[in-house]
């Protein structure tokens, strides 16, 4: 950005008293005391976790903290400011303070005045170079005393990274996508010449493009690379989009819709594998012929009539595309779509990229600014009329649950932790009330029954448990027994915690256990 504008940028953040988040800090002065906290601030912005602009440091700015109206994190004003006369020594403080973030970030220093006093900012703009982090100078320096680290910051919350985020922090700098890799062992041969010209062909390229040999039109495409000793490899998002099996060579690419079957305790689980958009037609085929139910309702005050859906085909698809375009495909976890009676669960074992979270995913419509996972993938879906805009299908599965009459989407987890992303869409309760009156309840009976089947399965499995449950059955399938690894390795959820559900499973008579502790087994009961 140029000087100019990110002095505007700055003026205009005080002037609308802008509440401190992940890009803004206020800061009351450049005492020794909060020299650590500036420090591993700047270094947070520098690694700009959050993927944004700019990052914002004032000094010479006090943050309200008022206990009796609750009013935090806004500026004070007017503000304390800097005396003019320490401009330059405050400045020259700062640049030796900086020193401890390796590699240099890129910041700049820029003076300013408003309410008749002057202030600091230091903007750090992104960089390439990163990682950065604090030095162990700055840890052993008796003033400072901060821990040496790869700050980020998320919120107003600046903190070394857990394992996950430092993962990705890491991907980040090298610019690494999966999709762009060349997978380990597949080659052209491995790619489907068929549904390479029957993409061309639903993507309107031209005749010339779409008649050409297999390699040149896997060369046009970008799809492969000439390995050093001859022949050609398929990149990662080739082999999701053309292979026969891309399981055969990504392990885990498929999505497996699992359903509760009505008056069991089973489950019944349909995969689709295949070229991963076709997975994303067949998913939505699938809950069009087998989940997606709808009932006429008319009424003495109204012309005609309206429909209500169990759950619309439009929030469905939306999930159901935006879980495999975005998923972490070098991870060896399954798309997980859970069909209980009153609630369907999407989960992935992955969570969005910064800048979009969790949390605005429950309070946003739209995400213009956003990174993917799988940049080829993206333009591919785009291309297939898959997705119809960037940063757009939350918005319409909101609108379709909403035009329906259906409770609000509620995404999770909550926590900054857990690594999974889970969307769960709520049946629509006027279908409910309708499908219990069809099976011969009376009015009166309805709530108080739906209520009761409600308690019912939330007593019988949490959407936690039913994905435990998913892949213990099929180990068990597989090889007559399970064991709490097995589990862990493949959903990514904490051994203890999955050692808490198996208990819980078993305890509904679900599973039985045999041996002890570590050497524990779980078998069908």
């Amino acid at each position: 950005m140029r000087l100019e504008d990110i002095q505007r940028m700055a003026h205009d953040i005080l002037d609308k008293c802008a509440v401190e988040n992940d890009y803004i800090e206020y800061k009351k002065s450049f005492a020794k005391p909060i020299r650590a906290k500036i420090l591993k601030t700047i270094c947070a912005y520098a690694n700009n976790y959050m993927n944004r602009e700019i990052g914002l440091l004032f000094i010479g700015v006090e943050e309200v903290d008022d206990k009796e109206t609750g009013k935090k994190a806004i500026p004070v004003r007017p503000i304390s400011g800097i005396k003019e006369s320490l401009i330059e020594t405050t400045e020259n403080e700062i640049k030796q303070l900086l020193s401890n973030v390796h590699p240099k970030p890129n910041y700049h220093l820029i003076t300013d005045e408003i309410d008749g006093q002057s202030y600091i900012v230091i903007a750090v703009e992104p960089g390439a170079d990163g990682p950065y982090e604090t030095s162990d100078k700055a840890e052993k320096d008796k003033e400072l005393a901060l821990k040496a680290g790869r700050y980020i910051r998320v919120k107003r919350d600046t903190r070394l990274p857990n394992k996950r985020e430092e993962f990705e922090l890491l991907k980040k700098f090298a610019d690494f996508h999966f999709s762009s890799e060349l997978n380990a062992t597949a080659t052209l041969d491995n790619l489907n010449y068929e549904y390479m010209k029957e993409y061309l062909i639903a993507t309107n390229a031209k005749p010339d493009v779409r008649a050409l040999s297999k390699l040149d039109m896997a060369r046009s495409m970008g799809l492969i690379g000439e390995s050093e000793y001859g022949g050609y490899r398929a990149k990662n998002f080739a082999v999701l989009m053309f292979a026969d099996k891309p399981q055969d060579f990504i392990p885990y690419a498929r999505v497996e819709v699992i359903r509760e079957a009505v008056g069991t305790d089973k489950m019944v689980s349909q995969v689709f594998d295949g070229p991963i958009w076709i997975q994303a037609k067949r998913v939505i085929d699938y809950f069009e012929e087998t989940i997606m139910s709808a009932y006429t309702v008319r009424e003495p005050s109204m012309t005609g009539h309206r429909m209500v859906y169990n759950w619309p085909r439009d929030m469905f698809a939306e999930l159901a595309t935006n879980c495999i375009l975005h998923k972490e495909y070098d991870r060896k976890q399954y798309i997980g779509i859970y069909v209980y009676a009153d609630h369907i669960s999407f989960v992935n074992h992955n969570r969005p990229l910064p800048p979009v979270t969790i949390e605005e995913m429950n309070s946003e419509d739209e995400f213009r600014e956003r990174n993917y996972l799988n940049p080829e993938i993206k333009e591919m879906f785009f291309a297939l009329d898959l997705i119809e805009s960037y940063g757009s299908g939350i918005r319409r599965a909101k609108n379709a649950m909403k035009a329906n009459g259906s409770p609000d989407l509620v995404f999770e987890p909550t926590n900054d932790t857990d690594d999974y992303t889970m969307v769960t869409a709520y049946i629509n309760e006027e279908f409910k009330k309708i499908q219990q009156e069809e099976l011969g309840l009376g009015s009166e009976k309805v709530s108080d029954t739906t209520s009761k089947m409600s308690d019912k399965m939330s007593d019988k499995m949490s959407d936690k448990q039913l994905l435990v449950y998913g892949c213990a059955e099929r180990f068990i399938g597989l090889k007559g027994y399970v064991t709490t690894k097995d589990i862990s390795e493949e959903t990514g959820i904490p051994a203890s915690t999955v050692r808490r559900h198996m208990a819980s499973l078993c305890e509904k008579k679900l599973l039985v256990s045999e041996g002890e502790k570590k050497k524990t087994v779980y078998r069908k009961a």
